[in-house]
């Protein structure tokens, strides 16, 4: 079995099971969708580089760290 792949927020510590299996990466969009709900106040670098054109799944990936085979409380 594969281990799972988990974001937990750096902000808040919440835990996001984002990993899109067919893609074989994270689903940026959905995880921007936090940041852009729950932490508004941190959201203006974030925007700021996605405006110039930045990849929404790498700018997002920097709010979240990697847990690899943690269950969600």
């Amino acid at each position: 079995m594969l281990p799972r792949k988990r974001y937990r927020c750096r902000y808040c510590g919440l835990l996001f099971n984002a990993w899109l299996p067919w893609a074989k990466a994270p689903s940026g969009v959905l995880l921007f969708g936090h940041l852009s709900q729950h932490h508004t106040d941190q959201m203006a670098p974030y925007l700021r580089r996605l405006e110039a054109g930045a990849d929404i799944d790498a700018v997002t990936l920097e709010a979240y760290e990697v847990v690899e085979g943690e269950e969600t409380p």
